[in-house]
């Protein structure tokens, strides 16, 4: 710009000193300081236009950068809701999976002590039923006593009180004196659960109803039997006493 500056104020000073010219000389030197001139803006044009169009093209990349940042924080702004309704789900679907397992345990609780009472309801009024018949035949019912105890053992056919049933079903019928059926009874006990503890007590039933029989021999047999195979049960001392008196 200074040197364009330059050649105008030296054409103007040309055309001052054209006076000491003759007009076709100064005519022509104008002409050619205006053709230089005219050169040098067109010179100057041309180095400005690419100049004119970077800067064009810059500026239409900034525009474009300042729309790709404006895209990018909406889609950083969309994502981050998309995170955060994410996280909100899991977290949903986290407390109700917890909410369905407390209930689910809840219920299996609640349905194990369902049975945990039904069964103790059963065994207490299983206890009661076998308890209410054994007191029959200890107070000389006995008929009654066998009958209920028959009734007991059809109606709890899984029960752990069978051995007991029965033996005092073989008491029962014992003291009616009717020493098959007692004999029978005491022989399934000692038979089907030899592991029960009314066992031996089965066991002193057949010596005593032997005895009753003045089978002695049968008698001793049962005695000894009682010794040798349950020698820690209470039958076992009235065996050892039965036969030390015998002896």
């Amino acid at each position: 710009m200074k040197r364009i500056a330059a050649l105008l104020l030296f054409v103007f000073a040309a055309q001052a000193h054209a006076s000491l010219f003759s007009d076709d000389e100064a005519r022509q030197q104008i002409f050619d300081l205006r053709a230089q001139v005219q050169g040098q803006l067109q010179k100057q044009d041309e180095r400005l236009l690419p100049l004119e169009a970077a800067n064009k093209r810059m500026l239409e990349l900034l525009s474009q950068i300042d729309k790709l940042n404006e895209q990018i924080a909406n889609l950083r702004g969309k994502i981050e809701v998309l995170q955060f309704n994410q996280d909100e789900a899991i977290k949903r679907q986290k407390d109700l999976y917890v909410d369905l397992d407390t209930r689910l345990r809840t219920m299996e609780q609640a349905k194990e002590q369902a049975k945990l009472d039904q069964k103790n309801a059963q065994q207490a009024a299983e206890k009661k039923q076998l308890d209410d018949a054994i007191a029959l035949v200890k107070g000389a019912k006995h008929k009654d006593g066998i009958a209920a105890l028959s009734k007991f053992i059809s109606d709890n056919p899984q029960s752990t009180k069978q051995a007991e049933a029965t033996y005092w079903m073989g008491a029962g019928y014992a003291a009616l004196k009717d020493y098959k059926s007692a004999k029978n009874a005491f022989n399934t006990v000692v038979s089907k659960m030899p592991d029960d503890p009314r066992a031996p007590d089965a066991l002193l039933g057949l010596a005593s109803i032997a005895a009753a029989q003045k089978d002695t021999k049968t008698s001793r047999k049962y005695l000894l039997g009682i010794v040798e195979k349950y020698p820690q049960s209470e039958a076992a001392a009235t065996a050892s006493r039965a036969l030390t008196t015998a002896n």
